[in-house]
């Protein structure tokens, strides 16, 4: 009677067990970034981590190098079912959330900290932005965009009659463009290394440590060491499939994905400098802007970017925000916390 109360037990648990995993709520999440990639292997830790400590309830699928398409197509295949997240950037969602990006507003930032300081009190308010379109966020990762070029550029002057990449539906940077008087190309991330190979492009502005993972700099002679934007990324994950987990495997993997993305954006300006060195050693030169160009810039730009708050581009209460924050760094009336 005994070994058959066991047997019962045990087959009662192993029908548990089995349940369990046949209910595994399996998450696709496709990027462009190469499989071999740092944030691929990171990525991959955490969805093991995950799916040790859901006990196989919760599994993350990766789809790297771009294998599933531009950010727009990863988008139309979230929303009919094939896919259920993507990494992208804040110009895959400008038309459904025009506040989004607000940090990426051309000579805006002159340095990390006040990046980091402005970012440290308005995170918040673009991640609520992204539940309201039914998505789950973990975090925000950025880095400062260079430019890359076949040919030597060390002020506004150089960039005149050249081909410069806009990312597709980045209405700020046409606008900057426009303002600037330069001749941009609009294309896909998937078509810029193609388009640098064949002469359709002459200059593409990116952060270097993304150049190197994209191979783009296989592709330019090169780069200048000036902040032309701070470029964000972010993964993003279909609310209606984050909902079917449970309330704690919710939490679980808010967690590891949130603590995953805290870490990679705190090594941010370190990847950065090493991009940069890396690619000196491998003879793309490094170039100076000329004295005062950034300043010069710096207010040619606070026009535009104050018209397109005017006409709605982006929030003006958002971005008032943004520059108050900005003066009270510059000011000397902040600290960044020990965190950042």
């Amino acid at each position: 009677m005994r070994y058959s109360r066991t047997l019962l037990t045990v087959a009662v648990l192993l029908l548990g067990f089995g349940a369990s995993v046949a209910n595994a709520v399996e998450i696709k999440i496709a990027t462009l970034l190469p499989n071999q990639s740092q944030w691929m292997q990171d990525m991959r830790a955490a969805g093991k981590e995950i799916e040790e400590r859901t006990s196989g309830r919760v599994k993350l699928k990766f789809y790297g190098g771009g294998v599933q398409g531009s950010e727009a197509g990863v988008l139309r295949k979230i929303r009919i079912g094939q896919l259920h997240g993507g990494t992208f950037a804040p110009t895959d969602f400008m038309k459904q959330n025009k506040a989004v990006n607000i940090y990426g507003l051309p000579f805006v930032f002159e340095s990390w900290d006040e990046m980091r300081y402005v970012r440290e009190r308005m995170d918040p308010l673009l991640e609520a932005g992204f539940d309201d379109l039914n998505f789950v966020t973990f975090g925000f990762v950025g880095s400062f965009s260079m430019v890359l070029s076949n040919e030597p550029i060390s002020n506004h002057a150089d960039m005149k009659g050249k081909k410069v990449w806009l990312p597709q539906g980045d209405t700020v940077s046409y606008e900057a463009m426009r303002r600037l008087q330069l001749s941009p190309v609009a294309l896909p991330v998937t078509d810029v290394l193609t388009g640098l190979q064949t002469g359709l492009l002459d200059i593409a502005a990116i952060p270097p440590e993304v150049a190197v993972a994209l191979q783009w700099h296989t592709r330019v002679k090169y780069f200048t060491d000036m902040p032309v934007a701070y470029a964000m990324s972010f993964l993003a994950v279909n609310k209606r499939t984050f909902n079917k987990l449970s309330a704690g495997d919710q939490a679980v993997m808010k967690e590891v994905l949130t603590d995953v993305y805290t870490k990679i954006d705190r090594n941010a300006s370190a990847e950065s400098m090493n991009a940069m060195q890396a690619l000196e050693k491998i003879g793309i030169e490094k170039v100076a802007p000329d004295a005062g160009q950034f300043a010069e810039l710096q207010n040619t730009m606070a026009e535009s970017n104050r018209a397109m708050a005017d006409e709605g581009v982006y929030p003006i209460e958002l971005y008032d925000q943004m520059l108050a924050y900005l003066a009270e760094f510059r000011n000397g009336d902040a600290v960044v916390s020990s965190g950042q």
